[in-house]
């Protein structure tokens, strides 16, 4: 999968939006996931939203991203929040019943809906619609720009090409511009991942979200097995549209909260059809362990937070799980600084619990442990009965 963003601006040559634009041409890919405008869509949103920097990587900025009818009739998917997204309609899109009713749904939820000018002849759209876009390639001619300005449409010019022609359109009064004149889309291949997900975990996350008495800690406790996930929900959590201003969280059960069901639901959704959660059982087993025991030796102790060293200890192994340099994963969530310098240099009460639990593992493998009643020993245990606790959920 490759994408792009391509600049909108306004009159006044203000960045104001972004046109999210991706292709898929990676030989791995199967021929299934080519056809499939879902998967393609997820994938793309995905990156731009879900795993962008800060949680999401346009600031205030609107994005516009043309959706196939199979999204449009799958509102539950749609990406938030609203007054940020543009929704492009397909050109031959068929207004049945069932699309009518959504995109009713979706215009209810307050998303703006865009069309190509010679869409909005479909009668039916023209009620709905806020922005026209318009293809200026060969000129205004034969666009009734007036009527459309009347009937108070958003207007967006594309494919323009010259300045001579920018000119035309903003004495014209179009409001936006596709910044695509001033170069070719500068597209970006995301880095392949493996597909080896806990698939067992997947489904039965997907079937707790959706029940009508979701049980939190169990998808909590879920969702802890699936590092993909939890580091897209601490980094949607911590956007500037849920945080606003407050310190980004980085305890799950707190981000779960800020976030809601409904947000939790898109972004499991998307990042599920994205084929997106590289994860291995294996190595997510050795991670829980080490959080829970980082989590357990830190009990006693009154100036540390047992949360903390839990997640101290299940980021710890965080960047093999999602096959990532430690340092570009510590960049894109915002840890507290004791946990990161744990991290980075196993220093502080948390880097010293760390690196018990690390030599403890290293001893267990080497040999087992001579005195079952030791300290380091009792946590371990208890650790792994969590762990395979928890797992079996699975």
């Amino acid at each position: 999968m490759t994408i792009a963003l391509q600049p909108i601006h306004d009159d006044r040559y203000r960045h104001v939006a972004d046109r999210l634009v991706y292709r898929r041409h990676d030989e791995a890919d199967s021929e299934a996931d080519k056809d499939d405008p879902v998967s393609q869509v997820a994938q793309a949103l995905s990156c731009v939203i879900y795993e962008g920097e800060g949680g999401h990587p346009l600031g205030e900025r609107e994005l516009f991203i043309e959706l196939p009818k199979e999204w449009l009739v799958r509102t539950e998917l749609l990406p938030t929040p609203p007054w940020q997204i543009i929704i492009g309609l397909p050109e031959e899109l068929e207004m049945t019943p069932e699309v009518a009713a959504s995109l009713a749904e979706i215009k209810d939820a307050g998303y703006r809906l865009a069309v190509h000018e010679p869409t909005l002849k479909q009668v039916a759209l023209k009620p709905m619609v806020d922005v026209v876009v318009v293809d200026v390639a060969e000129g205004l001619e034969g666009v009734d720009i007036e009527t459309l300005k009347a009937a108070g449409y958003c207007l967006m010019a594309e494919d323009i090409a010259d300045h001579q022609r920018l000119t035309a359109c903003q004495e014209a009064g179009f409001s936006w511009f596709n910044g695509r004149y001033l170069g070719d889309s500068g597209f970006h291949a995301t880095r392949p991942r493996t597909r080896h997900g806990n698939r067992a975990a997947q489904l039965r996350l997907v079937n707790e979200l959706y029940r009508e008495d979701v049980d939190l800690q169990k998808l909590h406790d879920l969702l802890i097995q699936m590092p993909a996930l939890h580091m897209a929900i601490l980094m949607r959590a911590g956007s500037s549209f849920y945080a606003r201003g407050n310190k980004p969280p980085t305890e799950l059960k707190r981000a779960l909260s800020m976030l809601g069901l409904l947000e939790i639901r898109r972004l499991v959704m998307t990042l599920s059809l994205a084929s997106e959660l590289p994860s291995s059982r294996l190595t997510v087993r050795l991670a829980l362990i080490r959080a829970f025991m980082c989590q357990k030796l830190a009990a006693p102790f009154s100036g540390i937070d047992p949360e903390d060293a839990f997640t101290t200890g299940l980021f710890s192994l965080m960047d093999t799980l999602l096959e990532e340099d430690q340092e570009a994963m510590l960049e894109q969530v915002s840890l507290a600084e004791p946990i990161r310098v744990a991290l980075q240099r196993r220093e502080g009460p948390l880097g010293a619990l760390l690196s018990l639990c690390e030599e403890h593992e290293h001893q267990l493998a080497e040999r087992p442990p001579e005195h079952a009643a030791d300290r380091l020993q009792a946590c371990y245990l208890q650790a792994l009965a969590e762990t395979d606790s928890l797992m079996r959920l699975a």
